[in-house]
């Protein structure tokens, strides 16, 4: 199984869409889908008004959306050499975590937020390989404003950056003020849009409610426990493995890439307590899924790698599917 996944080929690809397709169906049988008010993100509600008239439409638009950021997901990952240039094993294993929960097929901000946090994400990963980083900075600030339109808490990913900036010691100021002018600059040009449409004050007060209302939440159930446990064994395993390995390919350039990549997980794990429902709150599932394709991806011997693939992939299907029979865990 795993050797199959560790080539890019036209059927492995085909095989990626067919599990995700088979794990989102019943997000299309139940027709589950989010219903938009006042306090969503305003480009996330634009497009969940616009289809409001049909709960499978919007799921197949989300859904969509979510096989672009599998093979963005992949893409990130083999360009940046955390796996194997030519392999789908990042795009398994996204397909895997960001279905691993019911509450994860369905039209929520996340889905549309995750391909600019992912093209946020590889600009990052390139700004120590150019002499000029000020336009590639730039663009992290406008990727992460974007992302905040569809997801509140994506606003948070500045201090992903200023982090991941000091990791890459890109430590003088206007380096670190770059990113957040554009950032500012998306922000501004959004308001200014609300403001001559009249939807100014509709605008700040859903960025007032989300502010006013971060709690932290850990009412979860069994299963996503589970779930959260599970993909946190993976995480510790994968990095022990990796800070652990020999292998003389891991160079600096890529050991930098895999610690600002903890420092977002770091976060991603704060962000999924802040807001109800946290299950939506998948940033998590999916730096999950990055260690997970970072081990999986150097593993020679496997055995017992294909083993835990299996065991999970079928909890995962089961965990889908069971809601449809009335079965809640």
């Amino acid at each position: 199984m795993l050797n199959f996944f560790k080539h890019s080929y036209i059927s492995q690809q085909i095989v990626v869409v067919a599990i995700a397709l088979v794990l989102w169906l019943p997000a299309f049988i139940s027709k589950s889908a989010f219903i938009p008010s006042e306090y969503n993100t305003p480009l996330y509600n634009i497009i969940v008004k616009a289809f409001d008239f049909s709960p499978i439409v919007l799921n197949l638009l989300a859904f969509t959306v979510y096989l672009l950021s599998v093979f963005l997901f992949n893409s990130v990952l083999s360009a940046n050499r955390l796996v194997s240039k030519y392999s789908t094993v990042g795009a398994f294993t996204f397909v895997m975590m960001m279905c691993s929960s019911p509450e994860l097929h369905s039209c929520y901000p996340f889905v549309f937020a995750c391909p600019f946090i992912l093209m946020a994400m590889h600009t990052l990963f390139l700004i120590y390989q150019t002499d000029a980083p000020e336009n590639y900075m730039m663009n992290i600030g406008y990727f992460i404003g974007i992302a905040s339109l569809f997801y509140y808490p994506s606003i948070f990913l500045i201090l992903w950056v200023l982090s991941s900036f000091l990791i890459f010691r890109f430590n003088e100021l206007r380096y670190l003020l770059i990113p957040i002018v554009g950032f500012l600059i998306v922000s501004a040009l959004v308001l200014g849009i609300s403001f001559l449409f009249g939807n100014y004050e509709m605008l700040i007060d859903s960025y007032s409610y989300f502010f006013r209302n971060i709690r932290f939440s850990f009412e979860l159930s069994t299963s996503n426990k589970i779930l959260l446990l599970t993909g946190g064994i993976l995480f510790i395993v994968s990095l022990l493995r990796f800070y652990g390995s020999s292998n003389s390919d891991k160079g600096t350039n890529v050991r930098k890439r895999v610690g600002a990549s903890i420092v977002l997980t770091i976060l991603a794990i704060i962000i999924l307590f802040i807001q109800k429902p946290l299950m939506n709150n998948a940033l998590i599932f999916m730096m999950f899924a990055m260690f997970y394709a970072i081990i999986l991806s150097d593993i020679k011997k496997s055995r017992i790698a294909n083993v835990i693939m299996i065991i999970f992939s079928t909890l995962v299907l089961i965990n889908q599917y069971l809601p449809l029979f009335g079965v809640m865990i």
